[in-house]
């Protein structure tokens, strides 16, 4: 569906101020959880102390890990298309239990975590895990642009992905968040979308005048939707994520 696709990378563009440097490798490219856990990060800008950016960068994990647990993703976009004018109306909603947020509060372990010159990472297991041998924890510089940056998502069976961007974002913390935003609504638009049109006709004095709109809709629950991966392009300043969930 074009339409969709034109407006997973929404919201308003941002000026940059500058470009974000050094990672924990984890943050780009999540590891794999033992079986019977999952692995989620946070971040957070640069604060006065150390304590108040770890705080917020936990707090963000910990959100962020509940709705990689159970979340329920609407959405709705209805376009009117009368060859003269394209307008577009979209929806996006979603939903996350207190419940399941509070239990990760209660039982989650820090596996690792970074600072650096633009702020503090975070990775959480839960259940609580302590520990957890990491292929490479250093910082490092962004790697290669992945082939999944230009919508060559991976084919892994019974796996489903979902691709979200965003650009020139004045806070790298708010660009990442809504590129994990986007990347899960794209998961539930390759998963199930239901589309219709309907066109009309009008005519004046001198031509007949269509009008199309089409109504694109989901209400999903989904389980164990992961950012698995990221990506950020120096060059165009465009912040990419890239999540996973089972295929339903």
């Amino acid at each position: 569906m074009p339409a969709l696709r034109v407006l997973l990378p929404l919201l308003s563009l941002q000026l940059l101020t500058f470009a974000q440097q050094y990672i924990p490798a984890w943050f780009e490219n999540l590891p794999s959880a033992p079986a019977g856990y999952t692995l989620a990060v946070g971040y957070s800008g640069k604060f006065n102390s150390n304590l108040r950016a770890r705080n917020y960068a936990l707090n963000t994990a910990f959100t962020i890990m509940a709705k990689q647990l159970n979340i329920r993703l609407l959405f709705e976009l209805e376009e009117l298309n009368d060859g003269r004018l394209r307008l577009l109306n979209p929806t996006f909603k979603q939903f996350y239990e207190e419940t399941i947020l509070n239990n990760v509060k209660a039982d989650y372990g820090v596996i690792d975590s970074s600072i650096t010159a633009e702020g503090y990472f975070i990775l959480i297991a839960y259940p609580r895990l302590e520990r957890l041998n990491l292929p490479d924890n250093r910082d490092k510089n962004w790697g290669p642009r992945p082939s999944w940056v230009s919508g060559q998502l991976p084919e892994e069976k019974g796996f489903v992905y979902g691709l979200g961007q965003v650009a020139r974002y004045r806070s790298w913390v708010r660009a990442w968040h809504d590129a994990d935003e986007h990347a899960r609504f794209d998961i539930g638009k390759n998963l199930n979308i239901k589309a219709e049109s309907t066109t009309t006709s009008q005519r004046d004095n001198r031509k007949t005048i269509e009008s199309t709109v089409i109504k694109q809709s989901y209400d999903l629950l989904l389980k164990n939707v992961t950012v698995v991966a990221r990506w950020f392009d120096p060059a165009t300043a465009t912040y990419y994520a890239l999540a996973r969930a089972p295929r339903q």
